[in-house]
């Protein structure tokens, strides 16, 4: 019987670890001009965050939308001089509902009255979600991006403490996994206009999930989520394809680290159960998924040990 062990070097202590998701944006622009974009920051389904860029004012904001479950909102200051909330540099900045002042739109720049500086900056927002016994709660986060001297804004990602009520120190590296205990998300987008997220858990365990979801952009906007698990694992795993029925022509494939194949299989059934006691030995194994033109949409990775 091969041993199972984590793949991923954890720093465990006796300290106890909040939890920190890191979501990456891959550095998508926001062009200057008459648009509004919207965010959804915590992958419920739900838009959180606006970002606008108003030509006719012209300014651009970020702005906290109201959804089913209530106000999120984004951290801003009145400045001397100017009406209205403008954002602050939130670089190292600790945030909390006690000490900040929260607003519906912040104000990154305003024509001829305010800038906050060509340069990477960190915006802060308040979640507003659920728990399990339906009471609100609030999670603080930041939002990492860039203001350019053309007016455009670059959003690189965003992260927030996934325990409600606790404050958060903006990082200026944002370097993660954080801790131990985190949880990091891929967005990788495709060109052929299907975007797909990877959920990565890092979790203090002996095996993980890995959940591919994969959004088509035709009519009706239909998603799905293939589950892939134990990872690590010893001598199977099983392959849940979801409603494999929106993702025809799609297939999986798994090669080992000398690019030979040792899986393959379209994606027409709703299980695979896949025996590894007769694959060429431990290491690291890529799982790809292949478009109906064999492009790779994702490559992940699956550790036999």
């Amino acid at each position: 019987m091969k041993k199972l062990y984590l793949s991923l070097i954890l720093f465990v202590s006796l300290k106890a670890f909040t939890q920190i998701t890191y979501v990456d944006n891959l550095d998508i622009v926001y062009p200057y001009g008459n648009n509004t974009w919207f965010l959804d920051l915590n992958n419920d389904g739900l838009n959180d965050v606006s970002v606008n860029q108003q030509g006719s004012i012209p300014a651009g904001s970020f702005g906290g939308l109201t959804n089913t479950i209530g106000a999120n909102r984004i951290q801003g200051t009145t400045l001397s001089g100017y009406s209205g909330y403008y954002t602050v540099d939130c670089v190292n900045d600790t945030i909390n509902s006690f000490t900040t002042v929260w607003d519906n739109s912040v104000y990154v720049w305003k024509q001829s009255m305010f800038n906050i500086g060509h340069a990477n900056h960190k915006q802060a927002f308040r979640l507003v979600e659920n728990n399990t016994q339906g009471n609100l709660i609030f999670k603080y986060g930041y939002i990492d991006y860039t203001l350019l001297a053309s007016k455009d804004i670059i959003i690189h990602g965003w992260y927030y403490d996934n325990s409600p009520h606790v404050p958060i120190v903006a990082n200026t590296a944002l370097d993660y996994p954080f801790d131990g205990n985190c949880i990091h998300y891929d967005t990788v987008i495709v060109h052929d206009t299907i975007t797909t997220q990877v959920f990565d858990t890092v979790l203090v365990s002996v095996t993980d999930t890995l959940f591919i979801e994969t959004t088509l952009s035709i009519a009706p906007l239909t998603q799905n989520t293939i589950s892939v698990f134990p990872n690590p694992t010893n001598d199977h795993i099983t392959i849940h394809t979801g409603n494999f029925a929106v993702m025809p022509n799609y297939s999986i494939k798994i090669e080992n680290s000398l690019g030979q194949v040792v899986f393959t299989n379209p994606l027409n059934q709703q299980t695979f159960y896949i025996d590894l006691t007769g694959w060429p030995g431990n290491g690291i194994y890529y799982l790809k998924l292949l478009d109906g033109q064999s492009n790779e949409v994702t490559v992940r990775k699956i550790v036999l040990q």
